[in-house]
């Protein structure tokens, strides 16, 4: 065989190699992504606010109070909230809202939609 049809060959099986390898790793990056991408994500991020003495908790059900919030567009009317000292207490929803995004003193308890009206409405 002739030089230059050795030397075409060797840059022929040069560049399929190439082309091989590149084509394998852009497969496998892509079967990485798609993998990340279809698995199972956590769900949104959720306040866990806790109730951990008997009058708060008795203040929960009084109140239909969630320590892990409602559905979306339902607002509360109340939140229950501790104080410094580790007291708690019933606060307006805003005054709830303010110790939350910690515009005021005190840690988030739970939200509350308040006490159910009489007759069930």
């Amino acid at each position: 065989m002739s030089d230059v049809r050795i030397q075409w060959l060797r840059t022929a099986a040069t560049s399929l190699r190439t082309a091989l390898t590149a084509a394998a790793l852009t497969l496998l990056l892509g079967f990485g992504a798609a993998s990340v991408l279809s698995a199972p994500q956590p769900p949104a991020a959720q306040v866990d606010l806790s109730a951990e003495d008997e009058p708060t908790s008795r203040l929960m059900e009084r109140h239909q109070c969630s320590t892990t919030g409602f559905e979306p567009g339902v607002i509360p009317a109340t939140a229950i909230i501790r104080d410094q000292a580790g007291r708690t207490r019933l606060v307006s929803f805003e005054q709830g809202w303010a110790v939350f995004n910690d515009e005021r003193p005190g840690e988030l308890v739970a939200v509350c939609l308040g006490r159910p009206r009489a007759g069930g409405r």
